[in-house]
């Protein structure tokens, strides 16, 4: 009979385990990567519209998870109601999971140039909802 009990308990450990695991530790709220993001949120198209006001400054957006890197997650679109910005983990140390498009993102990170003139966020977190 105490064998029985331990293997109940024993599983219900193992179930609840992969329970929290697959909810992103949170109950499937939001799952947070790299330094999390910060609560005050930019409008895309402010940050396009006057690149010399945010370039070199940290920014939070939000919106839709537009396109993402299709094999690593270090890369990803967001969009809002006034426009679209690339994302990019890869100086921030962490990476999102694969298949999030369509996904609400709230990323936070530096406004920087890419070598092409676009402009970036070198995101150090985000959160997915």
């Amino acid at each position: 009979m105490k064998r029985i009990i331990i293997g109940i308990v024993v599983l219900a450990l193992v179930g609840a385990g992969i329970w929290y695991v697959f909810s992103g530790g949170e109950g499937g709220k939001s799952n947070s990567f790299g330094q999390g993001a910060e609560a005050t949120v930019t409008a895309i198209g402010d940050v396009q519209q006057n690149p010399d006001k945010y370039l070199g400054r940290v920014v939070t957006v939000e919106g839709e998870l537009s396109k993402e890197c299709p094999s690593s997650g270090c890369w990803w679109y967001v969009k809002d109601r006034t426009g679209e910005i690339r994302a990019d983990s890869f100086g921030g140390g962490f990476a999102l999971p694969l298949n999030q498009e369509g996904k609400h993102i709230r990323t936070t990170g530096k406004v920087v140039k890419t070598e092409s003139g676009e402009l970036q966020i070198a995101s150090s977190g985000a959160e997915l909802h």
